[in-house]
């Protein structure tokens, strides 16, 4: 009964003992993989920090050439409206002149003067009238308000994706621990197995050496046996011989 004990028992923590060995290894993969993971994750952070950096960089270079570009058309603007209104003077001074000259000399070239008038109203008309030039025209700003609208969406989805990644990060550190302690666990129950494992193959040895003593002896204990029961019974027969006499 003891031997069929020990057997079991041994059988038993061998199976358990297997058991925690197996979920120590995958512990371990976990928590490697795990680790793998952050690893890769803290990468994509980096890289994706640095894509919107660089995007940055690429906006502000668009910005400025653009500000540059409305500030050359701004500047060029005004120096054609200061020459729109020059001409505009020049052309009213010029009408004035041709009227006095007219007046004082109509009698030369009464019909070629009056041309010559007409033809300085007409001029001078159409700069007076001139409204001069607006504001820059043209799809530049257009383009500007799109590329501006383009790297604000990227700046949302960067910070969405470094958020969701460093939630993973911060979750996946969390498992880590979780694992970590899990076998700490398991090499402490696998510890106790070996240990008990130990014990019991030591409770069988000395099984075995009783065993062993047992079957040495017995047949000394058999012969030893015999003795006794010989002399018990010798002694039986004597008493009663006596008893007879």
């Amino acid at each position: 009964a003891e031997f069929k004990g020990n057997e079991m028992d041994t059988s038993k923590t061998e199976d358990f003992k297997a058991g925690l060995e197996v979920k120590i290894e995958e512990l371990e993969s976990k928590v490697k993989s795990l680790k793998d993971g952050i690893a890769e994750a803290r990468a994509q952070v980096a890289q994706t920090e640095l894509d919107l950096q660089k995007a940055s960089v690429d906006r502000k270079k668009e910005n400025l050439e653009f500000q540059t570009t409305v500030a050359d058309q701004t500047v060029t603007i005004e120096v054609l409206n200061k020459a729109l209104d020059r001409l505009a003077q020049f052309y009213g001074l010029a009408q004035t002149g041709q009227r006095l000259r007219g007046r004082a000399d109509a009698a030369r070239a009464a019909e070629g003067v009056r041309a010559e008038q007409g033809r300085g109203r007409r001029d001078g008309d159409d700069l007076e009238a001139h409204p001069g030039l607006g504001e820059p025209q043209g799809g530049g700003h257009e383009d500007e308000v799109a590329a501006q609208a383009a790297y604000e969406a990227l700046v949302r989805d960067t910070n969405g994706s470094v958020e969701a990644l460093q939630k993973e990060i911060v979750s996946k550190m969390d498992a880590i621990s979780g694992a970590k302690k899990d076998k700490m666990q398991a090499d402490s129950d696998l510890q106790s197995a070996v240990t008990e494992l130990s014990d019991l193959a030591k409770s069988n040895g000395q099984l075995h050496q009783e065993c062993d003593y047992l079957l040495k002896n017995f047949d000394l204990r058999q012969k030893t046996r015999g003795e006794e029961v010989e002399s018990l019974q010798q002694a039986k027969q004597i008493l009663s011989g006596a008893s007879l006499s």
